[in-house]
């Protein structure tokens, strides 16, 4: 890693201030980024002699050869860049010069948005949450580090003996993790702290309170950022929400702040909002078979639909005495689609507002030593236990398919089935060990 801007990146104001930038730091290619159907990241990469092409709008890509857009057609899909996403990445792409990056809107051909883009799913769900207006959103990542084979393969392993807040001068993982850190605040993602999670291996990097838009933007970049560093220091890095068995899974904790003249009953609304739709955004904010091994009563993952103050293992936490209030919404994995995840977050939230849905009694102690009884005495839900019911409560909550609309939430559910599909009929190796000298 060298010749790094020096941090704090500044968010161009313009179309000409990018073209100003990408001369000013001797930028040869750029990559126009946007989100797949699932959060993955994709890319056109173009010499900076087409940028100007590009903020025009005027680069196309086949948008048949992705998932959730238009598979089975050759559809010429247009590239939208928003200018205000305009970054450098902290390597060299060439001997001869730099690498730029601009975040993408996808539209149609005759430039109309796209119904099934991400990005402009999330622009949409802000639009429409007109009572949420001025709310930013704060991340809390956490992700895996493991070591590399001999011979270079990925593994499960790690030298790293740590837990929560630990600090090893010998530790690659620290050490990575800070140049993580560096690289994301060269690129203009704001980090409010960063630190050694509950499983060896395990770390958390927090990005700080920005708008809606901007955050999962930046959630997208953090996800490519800590791979490519991690690389650089011979590990791997991954965002699976459950790589073991017998550690702590990885969540993304959305923190919403909302907006300084908030009151009391409006934070309450939205905390009821976030409960009531809580089944139906399972699917969305746990997207894989594997985020169900995670949602289990361990390690502080959240189980049960019900707010508290200081519970760990709450799904919704408000910190008393905030102004304005905090609300942290526990269960999303860092497997998800940021963009789809806010959205349907916002929806809900939104919901709850204009609903005057009100939460009940804010829950004290573990939700874990809850019996059975209790729970239904004091009609708190539980969240999916798997994929496939999360689907079938995504299927029976109509405002978290508005969220999403037509296109994505039949193109999500699809795809998910057959996900699901292909697992349920897979033998795993648990299967093997148990049943297959026993019959």
């Amino acid at each position: 890693m060298n010749s790094t801007p020096k941090p704090p990146w500044r968010r161009p104001a313009n179309k000409r201030d990018v073209v100003k930038l990408a001369r000013e730091e001797d930028v040869r290619f750029v990559r126009l980024v946007f989100a797949d159907l699932f959060g993955v990241s994709k890319n056109v990469s173009i010499p900076v002699e087409q940028l100007d092409d590009a903020l025009d709008g005027r680069i196309t890509f086949d948008g048949g050869s992705i998932d959730g857009f238009v598979r089975g057609e050759e559809l010429d899909m247009v590239l939208r860049p928003d200018h205000s996403t305009f970054a450098i990445y902290p390597w060299r792409a060439a001997p001869e010069g730099r690498e730029g990056r601009l975040i993408c809107d996808i539209a149609m051909p005759d430039g109309t948005p796209f119904e099934g883009c991400p990005r402009t799913t999330l622009r949409r769900a802000i639009e429409s949450a007109s009572s949420l207006s001025g709310t930013r959103v704060g991340l809390e990542v956490e992700f895996y580090l493991f070591e590399r084979t001999a011979a270079g393969d990925p593994s499960t392993t790690t030298a790293d003996v740590g837990s929560y807040f630990d600090f090893s001068a010998n530790d690659r993982g620290e050490e990575a993790r800070n140049a993580m850190v560096s690289a994301l605040g060269s690129m203009g993602v704001p980090i409010a702290s960063a630190h050694h999670e509950h499983g060896a291996g395990q770390h958390e990097i927090d990005v700080a309170h920005d708008d809606p838009l901007a955050a999962a933007d930046h959630a997208l970049t953090l996800r490519t950022i800590v791979k490519h560093v991690a690389a650089d220091f011979d590990l791997d890095a991954t965002f699976m929400p459950k790589p073991l068995e017998e550690r702590a899974g990885s969540g993304l904790h959305a923190d919403f702040r909302l907006a300084d003249d908030s009151d009391a009953e409006t934070a309450l609304y939205v905390v009821g909002g976030l409960l009531a739709h809580a089944p139906g955004l399972t699917a969305i904010c746990n997207p894989t078979v594997n985020s169900y091994k995670r949602l289990v009563a361990a390690w502080d993952a959240p189980i049960y639909a019900v707010w508290s103050e200081r519970s760990a293992n709450a799904l919704v936490r408000v910190p008393p005495g905030q102004k304005p209030a905090r609300i942290e919404m526990r269960s999303p994995d860092p497997a998800c689609n940021p963009y789809l995840a806010l959205a349907v977050l916002i929806g809900a939230a939104a919901d709850g507002i204009s609903s005057g849905t009100l939460p009940g009694a804010a829950f004290a102690g573990s939700t874990y030593d809850l019996s059975e009884g209790e729970r239904r005495e004091r009609g708190i839900g539980t969240l999916p236990k798997s994929l496939r019911q999360a689907i079938a409560e995504l299927d029976a909550d109509p405002v978290v398919r508005g969220s999403l609309g037509d296109h994505l939430y039949h193109a999500f559910r699809d795809a998910k089935l057959e996900e699901y599909e292909r697992y349920r009929r897979a033998v795993h190796p648990w299967e093997r060990e148990r049943y297959l000298r026993l019959y």
